[in-house]
């Protein structure tokens, strides 16, 4: 009695735990399955860096970065541009843009801008984000800055070359002009700069004269020829440095010697030995000499040639030939 007592229970277990299990399957799959998709992935395809404003000191740039988007979800997708600097490695700034959204396998542009020093070299870091995890990161370098150009000294305007011309000499000191040639290389025509000449003497770096002249406009690809009158003490070298200005912004200097007191090497000593030039006879503005006072000044220049070796010969004819020249023009 008690073994059928006991089967009969077992039995009636077996069958509530049966229906039970039932009955939660049916509930179960009652309930609607609902597919989530994994986050989307992202990939950077390309950058470009482009030069936005240049200053002296800084330079602003444009980051653009190409990147492909993958199937999944997004979650606020962002795009982190870390800034390093390529000497000390240290992290110079950080800046932060929003990843545009996309259908699935599109490309999309990120763009975000920043600043630099002129004299740096960096790496910049990109790093992609989706739901605050990264998806790809790459890195980019860009140095050589210094050799970008500021905005507020762009001209166009090369000096070529500088001819030096003795207007006259009066109590120990020479007039002298500089022909400055001023080529504008730009592709429309230059502002009207103001062009400061300086004299400086050679060894003592004292400023003897300087002298300035306004450049005018010069059109594209043409050459103009700009001139200053400086009085400087005869006897001395110089060294001529042209600066143009843009108002108050130095755009470029360039410098060219004036040897007033040239010496030359003697073969012999292996020593420099000074040449005595007489500047008078430089002297061409207002002065026209007449042949006979061209033979005298060729005679003279034969003389002093006469006390080297081997020039006595070619002094002889020089003046000659020039002699001769004079007359016929006369």
């Amino acid at each position: 009695m008690k073994s059928e007592n006991a089967l009969i229970t077992l039995v009636a277990a077996i069958l509530v735990v049966s229906l039970a299990i039932v009955l939660i399957s049916n509930d179960a799959l009652s309930q609607p399955y609902t597919y989530e998709p994994p986050d989307a992935y992202f990939s950077i395809r390309d950058v470009d860096v482009k030069p936005i404003e240049v200053t002296s000191a800084q330079i602003e740039v444009n980051v653009t970065a190409y990147i492909d988007r993958g199937d999944g979800k997004t979650n606020n997708p962002t795009m982190q541009i870390r800034v390093i600097n390529s000497d000390t490695r240290l992290l110079e700034t950080e800046v932060f843009a929003q990843i545009p959204e996309s259908d699935q396998g599109k490309t999309v542009t990120a763009s975000q801008k920043l600043k630099v020093d002129r004299n740096g070299n960096y790496e910049l870091n990109i790093l992609l984000y989706n739901n605050k995890s990264i998806r790809d990161s790459g890195a980019v370098a860009i140095k050589g800055l210094s050799a970008l150009t500021p905005a507020a000294k762009k001209s166009g305007i090369m000096l070529t070359n500088i001819d030096f011309v003795i207007t006259g000499t009066s109590a120990g000191r020479a007039s002298v002009r500089p022909d400055a040639y001023l080529e504008n290389r730009g592709v429309s025509a230059s502002d009207n700069l103001n062009m400061v000449v300086k004299a400086r003497q050679a060894e003592s770096n004292i400023l003897a004269d300087k002298g300035s002249i306004e450049t005018g406009t010069i059109a594209s690809e043409a050459t103009a020829v700009r001139s200053v009158q400086l009085e400087v003490p005869d006897g001395y070298n110089y060294m001529v440095v042209v600066e143009l200005w843009k108002g108050d912004v130095l755009i470029n200097t360039w410098e060219k010697a004036l040897m007033l007191a040239p010496t030359k090497t003697v073969p012999k000593e292996s020593a420099e030995k000074k040449m005595n030039i007489e500047v008078s006879k430089f002297v061409r503005e207002g002065n026209v000499q007449t042949a006979s006072e061209a033979g005298m000044a060729y005679a003279a220049a034969a003389t002093t040639m006469q006390q080297e070796p081997g020039f006595e010969a070619i002094a002889a004819v020089a003046a000659l030939i020039m002699v001769i020249a004079l007359r016929r023009r006369s």
